[in-house]
């Protein structure tokens, strides 16, 4: 079995990616945040909503490898107040594993993130890692990047935008029913592959997620990965000889994901 470090949902052999987080999963079963430390113990948090997903899964490893006790609330790590030094160092290490680092003297440019959804901030960061420019978010929530490499950081920026959703939005109220609609049908399939009420209904709604793009104040990578698993149960459907085991799994994998969306 393996785990999403961030969320906790637990998947079946032959997954990589947490379907609601889009991070890669881990061998050991996260821990709730209750228990890190001893009863009354004082903790602390680190807030790395601007880290990508990588770095984030860098640093747990690096945590769980060091016997660290920490937790994960989205993107925010607990950790025990008694362990800060340890965790500053492991928090230096993976920030430097997962990209270049800013030259501290040289000049830098800010671009601010203001109207940028979290998700989009964190998109670009990994476009800009994948590209080898050195770039970090300040307090204030802005990008920093060097001076050098802003003709560099335009054209990422160009890039990035130019391949911005343009799926039309669907609606709060259409998106909630659609979820609960998904999640009915997924449950139908978990306990029967064979149901042909979920089969007809999944096929109906998985063309209305993915033609849609994410509603307000859901993450995007997490709405197109449910697009894409979904299209995948739809797809497996199709086959006259597939596994029944192997549908009620993959359907029993989206309930879970739908259940804390809907």
């Amino acid at each position: 079995m393996s785990w999403c470090f961030q969320c906790g949902i637990q998947y079946s052999m032959g997954v990589d990616d947490c379907v609601e987080c889009g991070v890669a999963l881990v061998d050991e079963a996260p821990v709730d945040a209750a228990d890190v430390g001893a009863s009354g113990e004082d903790q602390m948090a680190y807030e790395l909503h601007e880290w990508a997903g990588e770095s984030r899964r860098i640093l747990d490893q690096l945590l769980t490898a060091a016997g660290t006790a920490h937790a994960w609330q989205g993107a925010t790590l607990v950790v025990r107040v008694a362990d800060e030094e340890a965790v500053d160092l492991a928090v230096a290490e993976a920030a430097d594993a997962g990209g270049p680092a800013l030259d501290p003297e040289a000049e830098k440019l800010a671009y601010e993130m203001d109207g940028w959804a979290a998700d989009e901030q964190s998109a670009f960061s990994e476009l800009l890692g994948r590209l080898g420019i050195p770039h970090e978010f300040d307090a204030e929530g802005d990008l920093l990047v060097l001076v050098a490499d802003e003709e560099s950081v335009e054209s990422a920026l160009d890039a990035f935008q130019a391949g911005a959703d343009d799926r039309p939005e669907l609606e709060g109220l259409g998106a909630n029913r659609l979820l609960s609609d998904m999640f009915v049908a997924c449950d139908r399939l978990r306990k029967d592959a064979r149901d042909l009420t979920g089969i007809e209904q999944l096929i109906g709604l998985v063309p209305v997620l993915v033609e849609h793009r994410p509603p307000f104040g859901i993450d995007g990578q997490l709405w197109n990965a449910l697009g894409e698993r979904t299209s995948e149960l739809v797809a497996l459907l199709g086959i006259g000889d597939a596994e029944e085991s192997e549908v009620s799994g993959l359907a029993g994998g989206l309930t879970e994901v739908l259940r804390n969306l809907t």
